[in-house]
């Protein structure tokens, strides 16, 4: 499927959108959104919804710490894709569909034109950081709020209706085809969404760190390998881990099984060294972190595949020493 990005008609609104998609994920300044690479247009002078001049599209909307409107934390989904609720603007503190910005994000919606979504998370003393969601599409308005809809990892899908879990899929269809640069970019934002669903912390051992405004130390592992062509674009690949029991689990270290209970080699070696790593205490314990809903959770055919080549790494016979 072509990039939707292409449909949209004006070269300059077009090059923002490709330039906002890049950033999915970031947590930048407020000054860095105003000038310099990675500026968009309006950031310095409007908040709420941007349209440019001229355009009848809006080409972004930001939601301030101190905003005046009632939005809500967004709802991530397997493939991606997130909801977004965005109240529109308003006249003397009513709801005036009427306004030009609020009109805008109707041209949106009818004409499908995306637009970028930028979440204040935090005001430090160089200025407010704000989270780039990314692209999201309008998909409504409800009666209180506009309903936006994310990009999926893969952009070039449509985002899965709401009330559907889609079946998973263990491996990638479109492995081959795929340039570098697309897989790159999946590979970062099927972590940004890991990080997201995962509360920002490993499913092991429950570390984060955050320092300016950045999530530090967190990996996304894939339970069925990339490079054995795994799903890249379903979370339910994934689970995010701290690099250290990142690496013992791409070494088969451990695994996980079909409850989600933490299972241990073996290896007699593994274990001695292993005793002062928090992993030995979870030993047959349900992973402690994980997602809030369980439509989120790793995916069994993922997980039986795991198990497979967990038991073909395991030493055969009596333990190694």
């Amino acid at each position: 499927m072509a990039d939707p990005l292409e449909r949209v008609a004006s070269a300059p609104h077009r090059e923002v959108l490709h330039r906002i998609r890049e950033l999915y994920g970031s947590v930048l300044r407020s000054s860095d959104l105003q000038e310099g690479p990675r500026s968009v247009p309006g950031f310095r002078s409007q908040r709420g919804i941007y349209k440019p001049e001229g355009s009848n599209y809006a080409l972004w909307v930001r939601q301030t710490g101190r905003g005046a409107y009632p939005d809500r934390e967004p709802e991530t989904y397997p493939d991606g894709s997130w909801t977004y609720r965005y109240s529109p603007e308003a006249r003397a503190g009513t709801i005036d569909l009427g306004l030009a910005t609020n009109r805008a994000l109707r041209h949106c919606q009818e004409d499908r034109v995306p637009i970028g979504v930028f979440r204040q998370v935090e005001a430090g003393r160089e200025g407010p950081r704000y989270e780039v969601l990314g692209l999201a599409y309008v998909e409504r308005f409800d009666g209180t709020h506009f309903v936006l809809r994310g990009e999926p990892i893969d952009w070039t899908r449509e985002p899965d209706p709401e009330p559907l879990l889609p079946k998973f899929e263990p491996f990638d269809s479109n492995f081959g085809p795929l340039e570098e640069v697309v897989r790159i970019r999946r590979r970062q934002r099927f972590a940004t969404v890991l990080r997201r669903l995962y509360h920002e912390k490993c499913s092991l051992c429950s570390v984060g760190y955050r320092l300016r405004g950045e999530s530090l130390g967190l990996e996304a592992a894939h339970i069925i390998p990339v490079e054995r062509r795994g799903n890249l674009a379903d979370v339910r690949n994934g689970l995010l881990l701290c690099r250290n029991h990142h690496a013992l689990f791409d070494s088969f270290g451990w695994t996980l099984d079909e409850d989600l209970r933490v299972v241990l080699s073996q290896d007699r070696e593994f274990r001695r060294t292993a005793e002062a790593n928090h992993i030995v205490g979870w030993e047959g314990q349900r992973l402690p972190n994980l997602p809030t809903r369980e439509d989120d959770f790793p995916a069994l055919p993922a997980i039986r595949w795991r198990l497979t080549e967990f038991e073909k790494a395991e030493p055969q016979g009596p333990a190694r020493s």
